[in-house]
């Protein structure tokens, strides 16, 4: 098996007949649940012959949303990346598919019987719910299978430039999919090009291509160089095309994602529009109904939590159950943060320590920091000394969600394109924490928080808040 699904195509059909199947359930399952709500649940009715029509147009329903799946292209191998829209291709098949139903259902049923308007709300909020979120586990489990079955994805990267070194770094430390960094390819571009360091080889230029996809077995192309014209993409894509080969190419924008990227034609000529970046607009009333709404539920739901931690804290170690420290928040803008106390009481003034911490090499942190208490570091793989924080985001000193808002002595090292991060409130949570947390460098912490800032949506803000209710499960990265 896991030969087989090293060819690219193959894995591509296995993995999209999996989510084919995890789709398949998931929709049977919300039609089902909204019946048994609307007919077991809210009332009593007994339907007789009619119970058909809801078994019909269930299947009917089923069967339309898995075909918009598909021309959507969500069983592509490409889709278990996330990304590119997904979720509001799901929901936008969903609600076709519903129409499909309601559509069908007046057509051939006007004169005979009618379903349930409420079933219809009940099943398209629990399929598009579901679905969702089935898919999100089921990615999980589909890598955890690849790299179970040892399936390597082998990438050879066209540039030894500074941004070819990046992708490479980031692949390496990957912790979802298997994937082995074959080398680069020079394009030649000698003002560019960067010591890549003795764990990577540069195996010539364009010319060995062929020779180099035999030796190494590459399922990957990615090109990252800036000189590349289009002659030669259209000569390196003729040169992998009876290949089971994956061409991508990094445009040199790590800031901007495709959905701030337009393509249009003007007198003939195809033009890229890059939209204009941040949270503006209704995005700020709808970033702050999110803040108010979330922020009022963290602190609510842990209210039964804050005297049981209050008093571990307390037997584990003298001093307060609080800590406050200023930080910087929007604009520089000096605020007070909240925390549950994790280090042992004057920790702050043990200067020695602190001068360690606040060092960029060390990215601002000591995986081995002696000043924490036992209970502190449970409190921290948990990420529950968080909480207080929930009193900031009411008091809108912060956000949920935003770039972590940084100590003083740390945000005054901020060199001048990292000073973007502060246009913004700062967050509790934010990208990094829930793409690697501690272990990513200093430098990538900063890109993907310009890279939250720049492409801003309510999917991505939901999507970060669900991943660090996730990370509230103890974590081996945190501390």
């Amino acid at each position: 098996m896991s030969k087989l699904l090293r060819d690219y195509k193959k894995r591509e059909i296995f993995f999209g007949f999996l989510l084919f199947l995890n789709d398949l359930v998931f929709l049977a399952l919300a039609f089902f649940i909204g019946f048994l709500i609307k007919f077991r649940i809210e009332t009593q009715e007994i339907l007789g012959e009619n119970i058909k029509f809801y078994l019909i147009y269930s299947a009917v329903g089923i069967v339309a949303i898995i075909i918009i799946f598909y021309f959507k292209k969500l069983y592509n191998f490409k889709s278990l990346y996330g990304g590119m829209g997904e979720n509001e291709n799901i929901i936008t098949s969903i609600i076709i598919g519903v129409f499909v139903i309601i559509i069908l259902n007046y057509y051939f049923n006007r004169d005979s019987y009618q379903l349930s308007r409420l079933w219809i709300i009940y099943s398209t909020i629990l399929a598009v719910i579901l679905v969702i979120v089935s898919r999100f586990f089921a990615k999980k489990l589909i890598f955890k299978l690849l790299r179970t079955m040892n399936v390597v994805t082998t990438i050879l990267i066209i540039g030894a430039n500074e941004e070819g070194r990046r992708i490479a770094e980031t692949f390496g430390k990957n912790k979802i999919e298997k994937v082995k960094i074959a080398g680069f390819i020079d394009d030649g571009d000698t003002t560019n090009t960067i010591d890549i360091g003795e764990e990577y080889k540069i195996w010539g230029d364009l010319e060995n291509l062929e020779e180099v996809i035999d030796a190494h077995g590459i399922n990957r192309i990615i090109i990252s160089s800036k000189i590349i014209n289009y002659f030669q993409i259209l000569e390196l894509l003729d040169k992998v095309k009876d290949r089971n080969i994956e061409v991508q190419m990094s445009p040199s924008l790590f800031e901007f994602s495709v959905s701030r990227i337009k393509m249009f034609e003007s007198m003939g000529i195809p033009l890229i529009q890059i939209q204009k970046a941040g949270i503006r607009g209704i995005d700020k009333f709808f970033k702050f109904l999110i803040d108010y709404s979330f922020g009022i539920m963290l602190f609510t739901a842990f209210a039964l939590l804050y005297p049981i931690i209050g008093m571990l804290i307390k037997l584990d170690s003298k001093g307060p159950v609080l800590y406050t420290q200023e930080r910087y928040g929007k604009d520089f803008k000096k605020i007070k943060i909240y925390k549950f106390r994790t280090m042992r009481a004057g920790a702050d003034q043990e200067e020695d320590i602190i001068k360690a911490v606040y060092n960029r090499d060390q990215a601002f942190k000591l995986k081995e920091d002696p000043r924490i208490t036992k209970v502190g570091k449970f409190l921290r793989k948990t990420s529950l000394d968080e909480l207080p924080q929930a009193i900031n985001v009411l008091k809108n000193d912060i956000s949920l969600v935003g770039p972590r808002a940084i100590a003083v002595e740390e945000g005054d090292q901020l060199e001048g394109w990292e000073k973007k991060r502060m246009q913004v409130n700062q967050g509790i949570t934010g990208l990094w924490q829930v793409s690697g947390r501690s272990e990513i460098s200093y430098e990538e912490r900063i890109k993907l928080d310009l890279y939250y800032i720049h492409n801003w949506s309510i999917w991505l803000e939901l999507k970060i808040i669900f991943l660090t209710a996730l990370k509230f499960l103890p974590s081996k990265d945190a501390y």
